[in-house]
């Protein structure tokens, strides 16, 4: 497994979609592009995503981290996760966070296992942790 960053704008649109139909979020290929976005590769395939932004004053959130269905139950996510809270803690951050849908209890469960405490309830739950 591998993290790219997204450098081309021909990934970034298709990441985008993916993000779209997989997180139903609407993302612009230039915002994957300005941010630190990555590409999880498992050899030649692209298997899913992952990103992180500055929230400021060393607070980062992690966004649109997703896995293809032919890839998951591979422990993608759980490395992808990791490898992005190392990056977040080199560039600085001590606080990471991410935001998850309340019926997305696989996210909330990897959350939970890497760590990560609930901090909000509701439609979108909060889960945050030092890093």
């Amino acid at each position: 497994m591998r993290l790219l960053r997204i450098r081309d704008y021909k990934t970034a649109r298709t990441v985008a979609e993916g993000i779209r139909k997989y997180n139903g979020v609407n993302v612009s290929p230039k915002n994957l592009l300005a941010r630190p976005h990555f590409t999880i590769a498992r050899g030649p395939d692209t298997a899913g995503w992952i990103g992180f932004e500055s929230r400021g004053r060393g607070v980062y959130e992690l966004v649109h981290l997703s896995v293809k269905p032919k890839f998951r139950h591979l422990g993608l996510a759980q490395i992808a996760t990791l490898r992005t809270l190392g990056m977040v803690r080199s560039a600085g951050g001590r606080y990471a966070y991410t935001r998850i849908n309340h019926r997305n209890r696989p996210s909330m469960c990897l959350a939970k296992k890497l760590g990560f405490k609930k901090t909000h309830s509701g439609g979108t739950c909060i889960f945050g942790k030092s890093v």
